[in-house]
């Protein structure tokens, strides 16, 4: 048997009072007359624990999508903290060359003050001597026209002015190290933050880490849809058993009214046909009253095991 043709399903807050009245007064109105029926899904929300269950999905993937976010923040600060130091230790290189420098520009002072002191030319052959000597360091690799001049600076010996100019060039040599293992070390630093910084723009790890974040909370979103639509339709499968539960009794009822119908007409014929074959004239006189009359007639109501009602509206003519 069909209870209905329709079922909407609203989704919201119905808990108005005057809402819930209309609707339970709907709601009987379906089970007598199986019309179309509206329900609201956010009442669910409300008389089952599909609301907690929402909740609870809803703060787990929220949870998941800030992690992911997170994470990929967390991972773009390492980087972003890394180039930082990097920096950082790359100014601090440049800031120990410049006063290496200084430091440089002082001794070549000094040098002057020296030179000028012991009253050398600058282009002297005493000073070029000195300027080869500075020059002849292990891995350099004189000509021969230097190396039969260094032999016979050996072979003569080193002036004073030569020997004290040495010692600081010594002295400033310090310097000139420093300043080119601090530029190798800032060749370094920036080569490994250039590496850094292409690989941050090839990965997109906060662009790749929202896409994420998205996807988790749209798969969400439709979890949620689905929970209530499965709540939805297992609170209408139950409220669909319960009429059809409800149809079936008042069929049955129905059955057993139209039994007790014809059992009743049989009965009202079975009494008309006593009633009319009744010898009357040979069971009472003249003086037998209407109600002996009647005890006889429920005498045989009893026997046929019939209501009184059952027998309403029938008429005895006692004039038979």
């Amino acid at each position: 048997m069909r209870l209905q043709n329709n079922i909407n399903v609203f989704a919201g807050d119905t808990r108005n009072q005057a809402q819930q009245a209309e609707r339970n007064r709907q709601a009987d109105g379906a089970q007598e007359n199986g019309k179309n029926k509206t329900f609201y899904a956010g009442n669910f929300l409300v008389e089952f624990p599909l609301k907690d269950r929402i909740a609870q999905r809803k703060a787990q993937a929220q949870e998941r999508a800030m992690k992911i976010i997170g994470d990929a923040w967390d991972a773009d600060r390492v980087l972003d903290n890394e180039i930082n130091d990097r920096q950082e230790r790359i100014r601090e290189l440049r800031v120990d060359n410049a006063d290496a420098l200084e430091s440089l520009k002082e001794f070549r002072q000094m040098e002057d003050e020296l030179r000028e002191g012991f009253g050398v030319a600058p282009d002297s052959e005493e000073q070029m001597d000195l300027e080869l000597l500075k020059r002849y360091v292990p891995g350099y690799k004189p000509t021969e026209e230097e190396k039969e001049r260094l032999d016979k600076i050996r072979e003569n010996g080193l002036t004073e002015y030569q020997s004290r100019a040495l010692e600081l060039d010594k002295a400033a040599s310090y310097y000139r190290k420093l300043i080119a293992s601090n530029n190798e070390s800032v060749y370094d630093e920036s080569k490994i933050v250039e590496g850094i910084r292409a690989e941050r723009v090839k990965f997109h790890g906060m662009l790749d880490a929202q896409g994420q974040a998205e996807d988790v909370l749209a798969a969400s979103r439709d979890e949620v849809i689905g929970m209530v639509a499965d709540e939805a339709k297992e609170h209408l499968d139950e409220e669909q058993e319960k009429r059809e539960e409800q149809a079936e009794a008042i069929e049955e009822k129905r059955e057993e009214q139209e039994e007790i119908l014809e059992e009743r007409e049989e009965r009202q014929e079975e009494l008309e046909d006593l009633i009319k074959d009744m010898p009357v004239e040979e069971t009472m006189d003249m003086n037998q009253t209407i109600e002996d009359v009647k005890q006889q007639v429920q005498k045989v109501l009893n026997e046929a095991k019939l209501l009184e009602e059952d027998i309403k509206g029938a008429k005895v003519d006692l004039n038979v």
